[in-house]
């Protein structure tokens, strides 16, 4: 982690969106790490919400094969982009 920016998207991508279900494994923190530059380019970029959740949506849909939670992808996509 390099910047507050990241850390604080990454607590949210564990804490909030975390779609595997993995919040409370200590040796799991890192999982999500992949996709936070994404997501911090993103946001500097001051993409909308939605462009956010589409995002999150796709990762969890394309990369990780699950059927996906447009509903919370969108709660997270909010809470990320007051980030800015």
């Amino acid at each position: 982690m390099t910047t507050g920016l990241e850390a604080k998207i990454r607590a949210l991508l564990m804490g909030e969106w975390d779609p595997i279900g993995i919040r409370d494994e200590a040796a799991a923190r890192d999982e999500y790490d992949d996709y936070i530059p994404h997501v911090a380019s993103m946001i500097v970029s001051k993409k909308s919400p939605n462009e956010v959740a589409h995002y999150l949506l796709s990762v969890e849909t394309g990369k990780m094969g699950l059927p996906g939670d447009a509903e919370r992808a969108r709660a997270v996509a909010n809470r990320l982009s007051a980030l800015r």
